[in-house]
């Protein structure tokens, strides 16, 4: 099942942007993040939206299949969420957009992994379609 991972590197390392490693099994991916650019509790937040819209959304191109068109992704930090929501997710066609409460990702973090995010695209592909908005 696909796995969204989401790492918090150890404080005291020298800045690094965040990335994605994809997993060699096809199983998911780990988004690699330094400790200034997301919270602890951003870290779990993060994960399991992202994995909630991957396993509804999304799956790897099968091997030798051809590349897809790059997606735009963006995040938005906003200070207020409405109700309990601290991610909400809009996956549509032509973008995927993250809503996110600002306390869990710095903007640079978010500017950053989302175009890491933006970059694999091509390599994976659309579940039929099914509902796109979440909310975590």
């Amino acid at each position: 099942m696909l796995t969204i991972e989401v790492k918090r590197h150890a404080q005291g390392l020298e800045y690094f942007a965040p990335w994605i490693e994809d997993h060699e099994d096809r199983t998911g991916c780990t988004f690699h993040f330094h400790w200034d650019d997301i919270s602890d509790h951003g870290v779990g937040v993060l994960s399991d939206a992202i994995t909630q819209q991957v396993r509804r959304l999304w799956r790897p191109r099968p091997p030798g299949a051809p590349t897809g068109r790059r997606i735009p992704v963006i995040m938005e930090r906003r200070t207020f969420m409405e109700g309990r929501d601290t991610v909400v997710v809009f996956d549509e066609p032509g973008y995927v957009a993250y809503l996110v409460r600002a306390d869990l990702i710095s903007e640079r973090g978010a500017a950053l992994i989302t175009r890491a995010q933006s970059e694999i695209t091509p390599y994976w592909e659309r579940l039929p379609a099914r509902r796109r908005l979440q909310t975590v």
